[in-house]
C-alpha cells in the first residue's frame, strides 16, 4: 500500500475495508434489506395491486426503450441481435437504460411474491 502512486489512489484504502468500513457497509446493508423485506412481507390489497402496477409500468418503459433502441437493426431486418455492439452508437445509452429498468421492474415484480397475501383478495 505504501509504494503506490497518487494515480492509484483507492478510496478508503482496502486494509480499511475489512475493519471499519465492511462493518458499516455490511450493517447500513441489512438494515436497509430487513426494511424492504418487511415492508414487502406486509403488503396486501390496494397497495399491493398499486406496487404491481408500477413494477409492470417500469419494466413496460424499458421494453420500449429496447425496442426503440434497436429501431434501426429491424428496419434492416437483423431481428436477432444480441448486446450493444449491435445498436447504434447514438443509442446505446437508450438500449442500457431499457435493460436497467426492465431488470427493475422484473425484481419488483419478485419482491411481490414475498407478500404474506399473494395472490391479493378482493
Amino acid at each position: 500500500m505504501k509504494n503506490r502512486t497518487s494515480k492509484e489512489w483507492i478510496w478508503p484504502p482496502a486494509d480499511q475495508w475489512i475493519s471499519v468500513w465492511g462493518l458499516l457497509t455490511l450493517a447500513v446493508v441489512a438494515f436497509v434489506t430487513s426494511k424492504i423485506l418487511d415492508f414487502f412481507t406486509q403488503l396486501s390489497g390496494m397497495p399491493w395491486i398499486f406496487c404491481y402496477f408500477i413494477a409492470l409500468g417500469i419494466a413496460t418503459f424499458g421494453a420500449g426503450l429496447i425496442f426503440y433502441a434497436k429501431l434501426p437493426l429491424y428496419r434492416e431486418r437483423h431481428f436477432f441481435t444480441f448486446g450493444p455492439g449491435a445498436v447504434p452508437e447514438p443509442r446505446r445509452s437508450l438500449y442500457r437504460w431499457g435493460y436497467c429498468c426492465a431488470i427493475l421492474g422484473a425484481l419488483l415484480m419478485g419482491c411481490l411474491l414475498l407478500s404474506k397475501h399473494w395472490p391479493p383478495h378482493p
